[in-house]
């Protein structure tokens, strides 16, 4: 697999966007997503949507750059905003920024977002909170369409991967940052392991009949497959939170939950935001927070267990791993990136 450097697949995709007319500003929100997908091993979320989301979106219209975000609905503690089909990672970025913005004049804050493009990886706009010592949650569908996950019991697909994110202050350390899927994985994990032609652990997916697989191809079919909610044995866990989540960033959004007959690929969103000062001093915060971690820490190990990590940990230790050693790209992913940059005369 080709290796780069974050600077490197940073330029390559500025030019991209470049020649698809779009501007610095936004070129660079959207990149910065990417990237940072790939340096914390969220390769699912990372440059391989240069060339499966952002330029296809952008060349059938369904991206509209500069798209002005509306406030639709508005309170000291609350916004609900129409993104009018922008970039995702702009929208979100804009969305939690304003949570943030509304949290320090009332403590606690949220703000939903219909209208909004594939927004990418969810733990990178939660941190924005966490960098103002607040905890920032956030919730996502696929605005009614997408579904690619069968409910508890059944083998027809009815939701999105739904993911769902918190990022937790940390005074002097990486915040605690849980981001996942209420899948067994993201969607886009199928297609890193389609690109590198890998075969996917038992338990993930099943075929149009029901019936568990480890072929990448019967996900895609035709007829298509689909993914498990996340629990294996204790599965209704998901299915349940993946449940709620589509009601929050659906239903509260006014992008509506998983629904028939919807084939658009974007976001819903819905944002909290928490100002910790608000609830307790922050010093006595951090200080708890700390004793919390080592007493977890201090748990004894599996035999095979190096070392306990909090969510969060293992991505900071990889980003610290592919800044050093750099970031792996599968040659499938490279060649479409390839393809697309020859389309518009740019050399990569």
């Amino acid at each position: 697999m080709p290796v780069f450097t974050a600077e490197e697949l940073t330029q390559i995709c500025i030019k991209v966007f470049r020649a698809l007319d779009v501007s610095d500003v936004e070129a660079e929100v959207v990149t910065q997503s990417m990237v940072d997908a790939n340096l914390v091993g969220h390769d699912s979320h990372g440059v391989i949507h240069l060339p499966t989301k952002y330029v296809p979106g952008l060349e059938g219209c369904l991206i509209q750059p500069g798209a002005e975000i509306e406030v639709t609905r508005e309170s000291p503690s609350m916004a609900v905003l129409n993104g009018n089909w922008g970039f995702g990672p702009v929208i979100a970025t804009h969305a939690v920024k304003l949570a943030v913005q509304k949290a320090k004049e009332t403590d606690v804050s949220s703000v939903a977002v219909f209208r909004c493009n594939e927004v990418g990886r969810l733990g990178g706009y939660a941190l924005i909170a966490a960098a103002q010592n607040m905890i920032g949650i956030l919730t996502v569908n696929d605005h009614g369409g997408g579904q690619c996950v069968v409910p508890f019991g059944g083998i027809e697909a009815r939701l999105s991967t739904n993911p769902i994110a918190y990022a937790i202050p940390v005074e002097g350390s990486a915040p605690i940052l849980l981001d996942m899927s209420t899948s067994v994985v993201a969607a886009g994990k199928i297609r890193v392991k389609k690109n590198r032609n890998e075969l996917v652990p038992e338990g993930w997916i099943i075929d149009a009949d029901g019936k568990p697989t480890t072929n990448v191809d019967d996900f895609y079919g035709p007829p298509p497959g689909a993914l498990l909610p996340l629990g294996g044995i204790a599965a209704h866990k998901g299915f349940g939170l993946s449940f709620v989540v589509d009601i929050l960033s659906g239903a509260l959004s006014g992008a509506g939950c998983s629904r028939e007959g919807e084939s658009r690929d974007g976001n819903g969103l819905f944002i909290t935001v928490i100002n910790v000062a608000s609830f307790i001093d922050l010093s006595t915060f951090n200080a708890e927070i700390e004793r919390f971690i080592a007493y977890i820490k201090s748990t004894k190990r599996a035999p095979d267990v190096e070392e306990i990590l909090v969510p969060g940990e293992r991505g900071y230790q990889e980003r610290n791993k592919r800044l050093r050693e750099g970031i792996f790209i599968e040659e499938d992913t490279w060649k479409q990136i390839q393809t697309v940059a020859t389309k518009y005369g740019l050399a990569v």
